[in-house]
């Protein structure tokens, strides 16, 4: 509960003053509930508490199997001669 000083005008705790005589409560709690449908009414649209909401773009991999690899693992991945930088260098000159 936070409690705090606000200003209203004399006309607005008249008004203030004779509703809460006639609903038979308090002016403190006749404010309260003013203040919170309209703090609700108001600002609910501007201030999200509680909902952090961030915006991911979609997961490309969600539902995918892995890439699985059915090689012996003695025989090298790849031919002995593309690993020849040099002669495949000359080749594209």
């Amino acid at each position: 509960m936070i409690i705090t000083n606000i200003k209203i005008s004399q006309h607005s705790q008249e008004i203030l003053l004779e509703a809460a005589a006639k609903k038979r409560i308090s002016v403190e709690e006749l404010a309260s509930e003013i203040l919170n449908e309209a703090i609700h009414n108001k600002l609910s649209g501007i201030v999200t508490i509680g909902e952090d909401k961030k915006e991911y773009s979609p997961n490309l991999l969600a539902n995918k199997q892995p890439y699985a690899y059915h090689a012996d693992p003695e025989e090298p991945a790849i031919p002995l001669e593309d690993w020849d930088i040099e002669s495949s260098y000359e080749e594209v000159l």
